[in-house]
């Protein structure tokens, strides 16, 4: 699904005084690609061109400058493609203003009939299309390219952020939580895995305060498996529970399993050693990413887990 809305850059027929800003967008846009500006954007006759920009090509033989002659078309608007009536006299235009290359910079798509027109150019010059896909695509690449796509989409990028949260800095470099098994960062991962939480079972004490014996976070499935089998052979005196690692790193939900943390601390219950370092040292890892508005997924997630009962480890799970 794209991400930028390019509606949010103004049209360009209309004589608002923001008429320009696609032009200027594409100025920007290819001078973060690395082109340099020959020639920047204008009212008035263009000369069949709406700015010109050289591409420095190093090689054995030695630095090769090319110059492309850049045409914008807006249709975001309108929805319609670019089609050869308005890309006319693409030949003719590139002579004319001394350039050896084409460039169509769109925020809709060619035309099958302009791509045809290109493609039956190309043994006279070359030429490249920045649609609104290969736009989007190197924009969001890189730290630098959402920061000019914030100038020209803030409506988007600020719905993307929000949708793509990214830890906040607030220990420096953001430290990873390798699987106790594998080894796996489950903070890199899609599915982020399970924080499992082992208790001691006691039938004389079962209705006194639980003890953690033990706290680990494993990838879901085989080192899940792999991690239940190793602490029932060593410890079968232990049950165990779980929570998924990216419900609790989601805002809402965190503050909820702290509050239930603390009741339980208040209840009585106790920690091994190693277990409460665990629990710290997983509560430190995950709060860079907890730090930030909850997107849209977990809204919904929240709403459903807010109707199961609460229990640490996980909310609605027996530990």
């Amino acid at each position: 699904m794209p991400v930028l809305d390019f509606k949010e850059i103004p049209e360009a027929h209309k004589g608002t005084g923001s008429q320009d800003t696609f032009e200027l967008f594409a100025r920007d846009c290819l001078k973060f690609l690395g082109y340099e500006i020959a020639e920047h954007p204008d009212r008035g006759a263009d000369g069949g061109k709406d700015l010109i920009v050289i591409e420095q090509r190093s090689g054995i033989g030695g630095t090769t400058k090319i110059r492309w002659l850049v045409s914008c078309k807006h249709n975001a608007h309108s929805g319609t493609s670019v089609s050869p009536t308005v890309e006319s006299n693409i030949r003719d235009r590139v002579e004319v203003n001394a350039c050896a290359g084409f460039i169509g910079f769109y925020s809709t798509l060619p035309s099958s009939g302009l791509s045809v027109n290109l493609k039956g150019l190309e043994n006279k010059f070359p030429h490249q299309v920045f649609d609104r896909e290969i736009i989007e695509g190197n924009l969001l690449g890189s730290a630098n390219g959402l920061l000019l796509a914030k100038r020209y989409f803030p409506k988007s990028i600020g719905k993307w952020q929000v949708a793509n949260p990214q830890p906040a800095r607030i220990f420096g470099d953001t430290q990873g939580l390798p699987c106790s098994v594998c080894g796996t960062d489950l903070l890199t991962q899609e599915d982020k895995g399970v924080v499992m939480i082992w208790k001691k079972y006691d039938e004389e004490q079962a209705a006194g305060p639980d003890h953690i014996e033990l706290i680990h976070w494993v990838c879901r499935g085989h080192c899940d498996d792999v991690m239940g089998d190793r602490i029932y052979k060593s410890h079968p005196d232990l049950s165990d529970g779980w929570e998924d690692v990216v419900d609790v790193m989601t805002p809402t939900i965190f503050a909820k399993w702290i509050m239930a943390l603390m009741n339980q601390l208040r209840g009585g219950v106790t920690y091994s050693d190693v277990a409460f370092e665990n629990l710290k040292k997983f509560i430190l890892r995950i709060y860079p990413y907890v730090v930030r508005h909850p997107t849209d997924e977990e809204s919904e997630r929240i709403s459903m887990l807010q109707q199961i009962p609460e229990s640490l480890g996980g909310l609605g799970r027996e530990i």
